[in-house]
């Protein structure tokens, strides 16, 4: 064969593997916990690669993780690439900015000067990521932080580490047994909590990761949100 048929051949080829899907970024406040999860996650759905795109925020604050998500819907949209949506997991716990990042999404979503459609979907966890961790054992709808201190550090001291012993934030073979063995469960805990949270008229506590999960695995599935899909999961 020569060089020139190879060349064609293997050309047919990666255009027959392209992928050619909706595309999503995951912008994670954490460096270490949640893109650990989420990395995790990802293999465990065996999701094409070019289908999803996971990074740590060059800022901890809910707002650095919206500007940062600002930042890469411009540049894809700039190189004709364009993300369909961009998920911001982001903690409330004590952060003064957390209202302000979320009303900020809310404003982008409803601009009509954006040159593309991608929208941002807020992935929340009240207090903290760590919330949805505990969801893989139990559901739990007690509030952290009434003992003056952090939520987040309430949780993992009082209610977590009653599960994981010596739970450290950056054990990512932890998030690979997490995920084989307890996803449903945390599924169905997280829905019930995020559903008894809402009846109360609260969000304390609760976390969203059970709908990027949903979301994850429709784009699985189809490649393409369909048309019930296209805004963010509620």
């Amino acid at each position: 064969m020569s060089m020139g048929s190879r060349k064609k051949n293997a050309s047919e080829r990666n255009t027959k593997t392209r992928y050619s899907g909706d595309i999503v970024l995951i912008i994670c406040e954490g460096t270490q916990t949640e893109p650990n999860y989420l990395i995790e996650l990802k293999d465990f759905l065996y999701l094409d690669k070019a289908a999803i795109h996971i990074v740590p925020s060059e800022g901890s604050a809910p707002n650095s993780v919206v500007k940062h998500a600002k930042d890469a819907i411009k540049g894809a949209c700039n190189k004709g690439n364009p993300y369909s949506k961009v998920y911001c997991v982001i903690d409330k716990d004590q952060h003064p900015t957390y209202a302000s990042a979320l009303q900020a999404i809310k404003d982008f979503n409803e601009s009509t000067r954006k040159k593309c459609d991608t929208i941002i979907c807020p992935i929340t966890s009240v207090p903290c990521f760590e919330y949805w961790i505990l969801m893989h054992y139990s559901r739990s709808t007690q509030s952290f932080g009434t003992s003056g201190h952090s939520p987040c550090g309430q949780l993992i001291r009082t209610a977590l580490r009653t599960h994981i012993e010596g739970y450290e934030k950056a054990d990512r073979s932890l998030a690979k047994k997490l995920i084989a063995e307890k996803l449903e469960d945390a599924r169905q805990n997280s829905a019930a909590t995020y559903k008894a949270a809402q009846s109360a008229g609260t969000d304390d506590p609760s976390t969203k990761m059970h709908l990027l999960v949903d979301e994850l695995e429709h784009l699985k599935e189809h490649k393409h949100f369909q048309e019930d899909r296209k805004g963010c999961p509620q």
